[in-house]
């Protein structure tokens, strides 16, 4: 199992899709999980099977990936479909 902790916060966009890129191509070479930990919804989103999004230290919503961005059920989560930027 691989836990990446923010790993692109500091790097520029571009960077941080390549990064994504590589790291999201690493389950099926090498057999691992991955659980990408982000405050940017929108970069994890095409890369996961499911989220579990927590806010203030408590899970307020979790589930399949596309479900919580096709219909979120809690404000934090629909942050990120609006613009707005993600709270918590």
């Amino acid at each position: 199992m691989l836990f990446c902790d923010e790993v692109t916060s500091a790097l520029d966009a571009d960077t941080a899709v390549a990064v994504m890129n590589l790291l999201t191509e690493l389950p099926d070479r090498r057999g691992l999980s991955l659980v990408l930990v982000s405050h940017d919804l929108r970069l994890v989103a095409d890369r996961t099977d499911s989220l579990v999004v927590i806010s203030e230290g408590h899970v307020v919503e979790s589930g399949p990936t596309a479900r919580l961005f096709t219909a979120p059920t809690h404000p934090v989560t629909a942050a990120p479909a609006t613009g707005m930027p993600l709270g918590g």
